[in-house]
């Protein structure tokens, strides 16, 4: 398939409507929307509810599933990246309640925090604990764990057999992205979003400064100065950094230098610009550039005006709930997320003016891939025939969707129309996007909040204007040859990216020597070297 073809296919099948746009997993928690992915229509919703309906019956041998026997009671384990929320058993009874009439399988939910699954995730599969499905995706080692076997491989069988709704109603597209080689070891959610992070402040501040809108990261470093240098300000910083959560540089750095972020594993270290004839060659060690150092100084610079902790490294407090409490005065991350916050703080403290505002207006914006949200099945469960059908439903069916992504109605959510939804009075205990939900995003079934913030809106349809597809989106790196060398490179990198990006050292260009010297002893030119040759081969499968 030429590029050309193979972009209006992604398009057709991935372009979101403007309140949906929101990055790969864990910038998921604020996603509010709906659009028209791979014939998201409301005819398209209705046939996917009604298919999911129809699927159960009792056979000759009793229950069944398309066909396929499921009259033995199971028990399956689902883990899951993000924490658990206040209301998650009450939601899951629900859930469970109709898995058991269809499908006669009930979860068990397992939960990996954000701030330490790169620690425990592997070791989790290790372990020889029972588990049937876990999370996965290109930033949570889907390619690694299916070199190792950890994941069962998902056949066309497979699918035929044990997942008719995604036979039926998955994005076909989805299923080639998450090729390794030529096989599929993870099930890739059913929504591609345009990337893009925004910013939300508080306008209130803004005008107590006699401000205008913001429109350029240098309005936004005026902004900080002004509430670092206001002892009356109100909140503690300007922005609440830490080691974990700091997304600043997506807008800083990428962004302004038209920079592609590379999905998966090489997400932290190669990049290349963007020029629509992308080569292998084109790649390049992000830390290694002008551009790099360049940032790392004005990153050193805002921290030593102030505009966040000296102690942000070890800062564990997220920076949506730094916001929300009123303890820091901005919010950096992807649309939907940001959006949420502006509508919450809108209705809970509406003299805060809270605004959304897009830095870097003028930078190209690309539809992201399938496979920044999934879901695999063990190889070694005990059950990954149910654990297939249970994806299945809890993807396709309606009921069970609204369940997972907003919890019970009339609590956590009211559906307002069929194509609008409103927090319900407990929706803090359930909020929508939780990170169960995740890796089962599905397009066909969203629907929008009815309150999206009209920042986020205006954004929204100017990134949808004009996005293209990724050049890379689809692109998997396999690092089974240099697993040893990205190991090391690793620990390279959490003892100095995070540091540089937060500003916290006293001397950048030594700083940064040395972090390029201890990459290279690490292997950084063999990695490299290893992601130019397949990415040499996807750019000649895809010409």
């Amino acid at each position: 398939m030429g590029k050309g073809k193979k972009f209006l296919a992604l398009a057709m099948a991935g372009m979101l409507s403007l309140t949906a746009l929101a990055g790969c997993g864990n910038g998921d928690s604020g996603q509010q929307g709906s659009g028209a992915q791979s014939g998201g229509t409301d005819q398209g919703q209705e046939d996917a509810a009604q298919g999911a309906d129809g699927e159960s019956g009792a056979g000759a041998g009793g229950l069944t599933y398309n066909g396929q026997d499921v009259s033995e009671p199971v028990e399956l384990v689902l883990y899951y990246i993000g924490d658990k929320t206040e209301d998650q058993d009450k939601v899951l009874a629900e859930v469970n309640k109709i898995l058991q009439e269809k499908i006669n399988a009930t979860l068990v939910l397992k939960d990996m925090s954000l701030s330490d699954y790169t620690t425990k995730y592997s070791l989790t599969i290790a372990g020889g604990e029972t588990i049937d499905l876990i999370y996965t995706c290109t930033w949570a080692y889907y390619q690694s764990e299916a070199n190792k076997g950890a994941f069962a491989e998902v056949t066309d069988q497979v699918i035929d057999d044990y997942m008719p709704l995604h036979r039926q109603y998955q994005s076909e597209a989805s299923w080639g992205q998450a090729k390794i080689g030529d096989k599929v070891y993870f099930v890739p959610c059913n929504m591609a979003n345009v990337v893009g992070n925004a910013v939300v402040i508080r306008g209130d501040l803004r005008e107590k400064y006699e401000m205008d809108p913001l429109e350029n990261i240098e309005d936004l470093q005026k902004y900080f100065q002004a509430v670092a240098d206001d002892p009356d300000s109100g909140v503690q910083f300007a922005y609440n950094a830490s080691q974990q959560n700091d997304t600043s540089n997506l807008i800083i750095l990428f962004a302004n230098n038209d920079w592609v972020q590379l999905a998966g594993s090489l997400q932290n270290y190669l990049t290349y610009k963007y020029s629509g004839n992308e080569t292998a060659d084109d790649i390049f060690w992000i830390y290694g550039t002008e551009e790099y150092l360049a940032y790392a100084k004005q990153m050193k610079e805002w921290a030593d005006a102030g505009f966040w902790s000296k102690s942000a490294i070890a800062n564990a407090t997220d920076p949506k709930e730094a916001f929300a409490n009123g303890t820091s005065a901005s919010f950096f991350q992807n649309l939907g997320t940001v959006g949420v916050a502006a509508s919450d703080a809108q209705e809970n403290h509406p003299e805060w003016k809270p605004e959304i505002y897009d830095l870097t207006p003028g930078a190209n914006r690309f539809l992201g891939s399938y496979i920044g949200d999934g879901y695999a099945v063990l190889e070694n469960s005990q059950h990954n025939e149910r654990a297939f059908m249970a994806l299945d439903l809890l993807k396709f069916d309606k009921d069970i969707y609204n369940l997972v992504r907003h919890g019970i109605e009339g609590v956590h959510y009211n559906q307002v129309s069929d194509t609008q939804w409103a927090p319900g009075p407990d929706m803090a205990k359930h909020p929508f996007g939780n990170g169960w939900s995740w890796g089962l995003k599905n397009n066909l079934l969203e629907t929008t909040r009815e309150d999206t913030f009209p920042d986020q809106v205006e954004i929204g349809n100017a990134w949808n204007a004009k996005a293209v597809e990724g050049p890379t989106a689809a692109f998997s790196f396999d690092d089974s040859k240099v697993q040893n060398e990205m190991a090391n490179l690793q620990r390279v990198y959490t003892q100095y990216a995070p540091l540089l990006g937060l500003g916290l050292v006293d001397d950048v260009e030594k700083t940064l020597a040395e972090f390029n010297e201890q990459a290279e002893a690490a292997g950084l030119q063999k990695i490299l070297d290893e992601a130019k040759a397949q990415l040499d081969v996807y750019f000649n499968s895809v010409k």
